[in-house]
């Protein structure tokens, strides 16, 4: 498991117990500010949303996690505010958002025993949507036919409202209707 520093002061250690867990070899110093209980870590979505607590998984991260599609991806797919510090990993492809819409549609949700930051199922669909054009066509169909077969846990009403934050919203929500 992949311990931030203020988890680990949040749960009764102290910074000096710390260094002493790391000397003593039951805690491992992962980079500045995460620790692992185990020398074996891998570098996977918790990970990555400890490590950027800011962001959020979109895109092809979210589809995977949601069990839309088969694609493993090679990469994570972040989603940051519009002016956030650029993310400088290989295995990291980062989308800047306007602040107006970055919020929109984030939960928090458990995943492999830990807990990512994630858009929405509804807010999801919204990104396929509206970024077509940046799929590849049997990707598009692939997550679209498995966001039909989910269409009745979809709440309407929220991808009513998320929908008002995008330019173009009536288009956007008539192109959501079309498909679904």
């Amino acid at each position: 498991v992949i311990y931030t520093t203020k988890e680990l002061l949040n749960s009764g250690e102290t910074e000096y117990s710390i260094r002493n867990r790391v000397n003593d070899g039951s805690l491992f110093p992962v980079e500045h500010g995460l620790y692992s209980d185990s020398k074996d870590y891998y570098i996977d979505e918790i990970y990555i949303c400890k490590k950027y607590p800011y962001s959020v998984l979109t895109n092809l991260s979210a589809f995977y996690i949601y069990d839309l599609t088969d694609d493993i991806p090679d990469k994570f797919y972040l989603a940051t505010e519009q002016h956030s510090f650029p993310i400088r990993r290989k295995d990291v492809v980062q989308s800047y958002q306007d602040h107006s819409f970055f919020y929109v549609g984030i939960v928090t949700i458990k995943y492999n025993d830990g807990m990512v930051n994630i858009y929405s199922l509804e807010r999801l669909l919204i990104e396929l949507i509206r970024l077509k054009e940046k799929f590849a066509p049997e990707l598009f169909y692939e997550v679209l036919n498995s966001f039909r077969k989910i269409k009745n846990k979809l709440d309407f009403y929220k991808i009513n409202e998320y929908v008002k934050y995008f330019k173009n919203s009536e288009i956007l929500l008539q192109k959501i209707k079309e498909v679904i």
